[in-house]
This record gives structure tokens, sequence and C-alpha cells, in this order.
């Protein structure tokens, strides 16, 4: 069907009549902006400072949610499902945290530890109904990245603080190293917490718009690759150096072959048998099944009682060298100050696993909250990440953050309020208070079987590159480089090469912004790039040039190049002169005024898609409005922002600008320009 305006009837499209004045933006702010009544900082501090009894309570209560969620909570309508999903998450939250310590470097209580205070704590502070806060296997790999690099440091040895010259370590040294790493990973959460309280009270909330989605979904890859690497060993029953630093994975994998001939049969067929039946069960049946099923299959839960049953009774330990989690203490933690010893040289360290857990949190926690239709407090959330964290880390507990899977399984169960928490603390108390020893004989290679296909989603995110690659390039590079460098190198200097790279692609894509020349319908009031569209023609004697991205420092030379370019260079021609652009081939020339009448008058930018613009952008807006004034040639602004308009004003622009040259519109800058001829400004 043809929809040119030739052949157009009126049953096609509607027509809208506009009608009002032409506005220049100081006629517009006359007419309908309001003027504030100026505030001294006098006034400023002491409404910010009072202080009453109401505001006090106000904002306590504000900085604890669930007093509002008991206080309103709907007993008939939330009770059974929040305690159905919470108790199904606390099935999967026991096999979970005994994995999560074995991967931290520590032991498999203090995840335990971890996985009960992070619900409790986060339950008292945070907002998100979904939200399942405790261990999770990035941070978990980065707390033991930094307790084995602290104990390197004070015991030296082969990984971990085991002396590498000792056969056979001695239980006490052994037990004196797993407290010093304890307390190492204690500061490491006390650190990271009171990081992130410090930026939810001073309302911090936007720093995550910083990581990019490509580099978190990169960054995330590589920490499951580093991941299931640790795993590796514990499945195949053998022991392998303990690398820090640049190329520790490359390392990793050398040590590993060189042993693979020491491979434990035992380890790795029980190791193989739980990765076959966990994989089979999950997306065999519960990924294809689940939204028929009430609840997924624990599986995980399922495994871990199977697989120490069996350990048990068979003496794997004994008859097949098998190794097993052994000792696992009964009772609640005695609480203690964390290391502060070790607060300054873990202090980059933890500030990288604060925001990494700011970031993957609040994105689970704002998807959550859309899926189900409420809204979350950002800057509360922050306070509930740092005061779990720092509240925590007085009770043996590592950095903590979002749980991904458990977070989404709430979802799909229906959890309605954060007292879903309850139940699941509950069974964790229980766990902690009498079940726990019950697991001495589970194997380790299960819960290595268990992390490895924890992350198996997230490595499958190596998916995306394909469709990276046809949407945006630039996040196709960032990603790649994020991976690449935090696997062949290592993970916090791949952090800090994977947003270096992203604000380089900002940097390198406002180099090739373009510059546009708009032209006008011949038909209708319809402003559109001359290029690419037809029907459209310039207007005789005006240029409007139209710039896509904010003027500020790393753009300025390609605004005024693409726009010399598309118009005139004023430099080439003087006053009197006409300038004549010949649309054929792009090239200008001159003649006098009073021998052509192609004269461009005027040019207007359109200042639609610059939201910002700094010192930089200022002086080269100054430096082209007087460069074109003196060939004879007027510029206008349109569209701008409030914001623009307030660093105009500041600058002094004005003082070379007319107020009467900015425009609310294009079109009003249009039908002013086109009536008008020429404003006559004295320089």
């Amino acid at each position: 069907m043809d929809l040119s305006l030739d052949t157009v009837t009126p049953d096609v499209f509607e027509t809208i009549t506009i009608k009002r004045r032409v506005y220049t933006q100081q006629d517009l702010d006359k007419v309908y902006n309001e003027t504030p009544t100026p505030k001294i900082l006098k006034q400023h501090i002491g409404n910010s400072c009072r202080c009453t009894k109401n505001t006090v309570c106000k904002g306590i209560l504000s900085m604890l949610p669930i007093f509002h969620c008991i206080r309103w909570y709907k007993w008939r309508q939330n009770l059974v499902s929040d305690t159905l999903a919470g108790l199904s998450v606390a099935f999967m939250q026991l096999p979970i945290g005994l994995a999560m310590g074995i991967l931290s470097s520590l032991k498999p209580i203090y995840g335990l530890y971890s996985t009960f205070f992070g619900i409790v704590f986060y339950a008292i502070f945070g907002t998100s109904r979904h939200m399942s806060f405790g261990t999770n296997a990035v941070l978990s790999l980065l707390t033991a990245t930094i307790v084995e690099r602290e104990a390197d440091l004070k015991y030296g040895g082969g990984g971990g603080g085991i002396p590498s010259n000792l056969s056979a370590v001695d239980p006490a040294l052994e037990n004196e190293i797993l407290q010093y790493k304890v307390g190492v990973a204690m500061a490491a959460a006390f650190m990271s917490g009171l990081i992130l309280l410090v930026m939810g009270l001073l309302r911090f909330g936007f720093i995550t718009s910083y990581l990019s989605v490509s580099f978190v979904g990169g960054f995330t890859t590589a920490a499951a690759f580093h991941i299931a690497t640790s795993q590796v060993s514990k499945i195949l029953g053998i022991k392998v150096g303990g690398h820090t630093g640049p190329g520790k994975i490359v390392l990793v994998y050398v040590d590993i072959i060189k042993n693979i001939a020491n491979t434990n049969v035992g380890d790795l067929i029980v190791g193989l048998i739980s990765m076959a039946i966990l994989l089979g069960v999950k997306v065999g049946i519960n990924e294809r099944y689940g939204k028929k099923m009430k609840m997924p299959v624990p599986i995980d839960l399922i495994i871990v009682i199977t697989a120490t049953i069996i350990s048990h009774f068979a003496e794997f330990e004994r008859r097949f060298g098998i190794s097993v989690v052994a000792h696992i203490p009964s009772g609640m933690p005695v609480p203690r100050l964390p290391d502060v010893s070790a607060l300054g040289r873990i202090g980059q360290d933890s500030f990288i696993i604060a925001i990494l857990a700011f970031a993957m949190s609040i994105s689970m926690a704002k998807l959550c909250a859309t899926l189900h239709s409420y809204e979350i407090d950002s800057n509360q959330e922050l306070v509930a990440y740092g005061a779990t964290n720092l509240l925590g880390s007085f009770f043996q507990c590592f950095p903590m953050c979002v749980a991904p899977p458990r977070t989404m399984l709430l979802s799909s169960l229906g959890a309605k309020t954060t007292l879903n928490a309850i139940p699941t603390a509950i069974f964790m108390l229980v766990v902690l208070l009498v079940a726990g020893p019950l697991f001495v004989s589970l194997p380790v290679t299960v819960l290595a079987a268990m992390i490895i296909v924890a992350v198996k989603n997230v490595l499958l995110q190596v998916r995306q590159l394909p469709n990276l690659w046809k949407v945006c390039k630039s996040d196709f590079v960032i990603w790649l480089v994020t991976v690449i460098v935090c696997i062949l190198v290592d993970l916090d200097i791949g952090i800090i090469v994977g947003v270096g790279t992203s604000v380089f692609t900002v940097i390198v894509q406002s180099q090739f912004s373009s510059g546009r020349l708009v032209g006008v319908s011949e038909q209708e009031d319809i402003y559109l790039d001359l290029k690419g569209h037809k029907n459209i023609k310039e207007l005789k004697g005006i240029k409007i040039f139209y710039f896509n991205t904010t003027l500020f420092f790393a753009s300025v030379e390609r605004f005024k190049s693409q726009l010399f370019q598309k118009t005139f260079n004023p430099l080439h021609f003087e006053m009197g002169k006409c300038i004549i652009v010949d649309g054929s081939n792009g090239k200008t020339m001159s003649n006098s005024v009073n021998e052509d009448k192609n004269w461009i008058h005027h040019i207007i930018i359109d200042c639609s898609a610059m939201t910002y613009i700094d010192t930089a952008g200022v002086n080269v807006l100054k430096m082209v409005i007087t460069q074109y004034r003196r060939a004879g040639t007027e510029v206008c602004l349109a569209n701008c922002c409030r914001s623009m308009l307030v660093v105009l004003d500041s600058a002094q622009v004005y003082d070379i600008l007319p107020k009467d040259h900015v425009f609310f519109s294009v079109h009003d800058a249009v039908t002013t320009a086109a009536g008008a001829r020429l404003f006559v400004v004295k320089l």
C-alpha cells in the first residue's frame, strides 16, 4: 500500500492542528515558568536538620521495613504462600551453603553461618519480597582469593597458608591458619558492608549505572569459569598448588595436567554421577516442567542426604580414600570482632566486592519488582546490603549478596512478603543447632559437583555473544575483553580493564557521533533528516543542524567539524559575502550578498540530544556563534533542556547570543528566521 503524501486520503491518516504563539525560550519562561522563592543557605540547613519526635521515628522505621511489613501483614492471604516458598528455598539453602563454605576456602559451617544470618538481617532491612540474600558463588570466589592471599603472606607456602615444605600439616597449625582466614573473611564482610551502608545513607544508588550490562555479563561469566576451575581438582581428588595473581587459571590447569595420573577414581565417579543426576533433574524436570509444578524437585538436598547416608555406611573415606566434609560443629557462633589488622590490605578488594554485590543484588531486586508490580527503594536496598554484611561480619560470615537461583525460585513460587524468610531461617537454625554434625560423611566431591552445576547458566551467557555483535559492537568488545582478561590474568585486573574498556568505548563513540542536516516536509510541518527521507526539502537561507550526542570535552571537536562540514566553514568567508552550499557535491562557494539570493542567513542548532554540556562545550558554542556572525550568519539554538539553559546562563553565553536567539522548538526558530531574514546583532 502506497502511503506517500500524494496518495494519502483523509481516511488513512488523522490530521492535527496546533495553534499557539511562536516562542523563544525567554518568552516561554515568562508565560509558564514559576518563580521559586529563593531560600538562603541558613534555611536549607535548618530544614534539613530539623529534628522532632515524629521525624526521628519515621527515619528509624524507614530504615527497618520489617515493622511496616508485620503491621500490615495479611495473614489469611499471605501466610500459606510465604511459608511454602520459604521452606522450598530452605531445602536449597542447606546444600548450597555447605558448598559455598568450601568455595570460600573455609569450612562448610561458615557457609551455613552466612546463609542463616544473611536471611535474618536482610529480612529486617530489605524491601524486596523475593530477594534471597546470603551466599553467592562470585563473592565466595573473591573471598577465597583474599583469604588465601592473606594467609600466604602471613604463613607462606603453597596456597591457603599451608607451608609448602611440610608433607603433613600439624592440626593445631591448620586450625590456626583456618581461624586467621576466617578473621580475614569477616574483615572483608565488615569493610564491604560498611562501604555499602555509607553509600546507602549518602543516597549513592546511582553508582551502578557506571557498570554496563555487558561488563557485568562478561565478569560474571569469567567468575563462573574461575569457580568451575576451582572445583575440578576436588572432582578429580588431586592436590594442586595454591596460585594467586596474574595467570593463576593457567597455572592451575598446568598443575591439574601434571597430577592427572594421581586422580582418585572414587572421587571422580561420585562427582560425575552427582553432576549427571543434578543436570538431569534440573534441566530435564525442573526447567522443562517448572510451570506445571507447585515447587521444583529439591534435588540438591536429596543428593546431599543420599550421598551422606551412602558414604557413611559404605565407609567411602576409609575404603576408597574419598574426601569428606568431616567435623561440622553444632550451635551458634560466638560473636567476635573481625581481623581489623587486615582492613588496610583488603580495602580495594572490599570496594570491588561491595560494588559487585550491589550491582548483582539490585538488578535482581528490580527484575522481581517489575515481574510482580511493586516498587523497591534502591537506597534502602543499599542500606540493607550494607547492614547485613556489617552485622554478619561479627558472626563469622563472609561477604554476602543475592543468590539468583533461590531468588527466582521465590519469585516463581509466589512469595508475598519479606517474611517468607522466617520459615527459611527456622529451618537453617535447626540445622545449625542439631543437624549439622549429621553431614560429617558428605563427600566433598558432591559439593564440588553442585557448585559446577550451579554456575552452568552463568557460563552459558557466552551464547549471548552473537546477539551482542548484531545489536552493539561496543558491548561485544566490552564483554569479550572483560572475559579474556579476567580468565587469563585475574578477576581484580579484569574489573579494572573491563570498566576502563566501557569508559573508552563511550569516548570512542563520541568521536563517531554524527551531525545531520534537517529539512521540512514539502506538504506538512514535519522535520526530518535530509538524508534517507523523501519529500523533504531544505529551507532557503536556513540550515538546521542536529548533533546526536551530548556536548562535552570528548565530542566538541567532532561537533565543530561536523557543523562546518554540513554547513560551511565561517573562517573561509568574510562579512558581506553570501554563502551557498552546493547540494550536489557539498562544496561551499561565495558571492556578493547582492548578487545571490541563496544566502545562508541562519543556522539553527537542534540541541535536543545535548542533555549535558560542560565548559568545553560552552566554549565551542561561543566560538562558532562568533565565527558565523563574522561571516554574516546568525546561529540560533532550539530544544535546549533545562540543565543546558542553566549552564548557558551561568557561562555568560547570552553576552554574545541574545536570548531571543534561543527557541522552544525548531519550528519556532524556523518561523522566526524565515520571517525576519536576519537578526541584526552588533559585535
